[in-house]
């Protein structure tokens, strides 16, 4: 719940988001439950049975607007592979996550107990979204990944 809070709080200029990309999604938790409050939600998973069930925890509760990738987190802001979500009713469009914009894209992170690898926050740094929300079973891993962060621009807002 706080997740999806920080998620979709409006920006400190009012600013809706309006893209997810949730990295480490595992069974989608994060997108699915935040899909109302976007118009385009993807998560990305390397097992690729978690992705299966994502897909099939979205189509169970009629939610269009999500789509999942079976990868590396590292591997999502560089694939050449659409994600499709509909947009409105009847609207299907394929999308490529590095050219969600930027000023409106949240990223979320829940990365395994070792937390995110460099390659990830560079990329992450790079694709610059507006938000990062990152939760963490492992504080020590999360303090340094938030140093990284932090180092490229971010600001702590929160941490609880």
């Amino acid at each position: 719940e706080l997740v999806v809070e920080a998620a979709t709080t409006a920006s400190h200029n009012r600013k809706m988001m309006t893209h997810l990309i949730d990295c480490y999604c595992g069974s989608g938790l994060f997108a699915l439950g935040s899909s109302s409050s976007f118009d385009v939600c993807v998560g990305i998973e390397v097992n690729t049975k978690a992705v299966e069930e994502a897909r099939e925890n979205a189509a169970l509760n009629g939610i269009q607007n999500c789509d999942f990738v079976s990868a590396s987190a590292e591997a999502i802001f560089q694939s050449q592979d659409p994600v499709r979500a509909t947009m409105n009713v009847g609207e299907d469009k394929d999308l490529l996550v590095r050219d969600f914009p930027r000023e409106s894209t949240v990223v979320v992170v829940d990365p395994p107990r070792k937390g995110c690898s460099e390659e990830f926050l560079q990329q992450l740094n790079e694709y610059s979204p507006a938000r990062v929300v990152y939760m963490s079973c492992d504080p020590a891993t999360q303090a340094r990944d938030a140093k990284f962060l932090v180092s490229f621009g971010y600001e702590i807002v929160s941490i609880q």
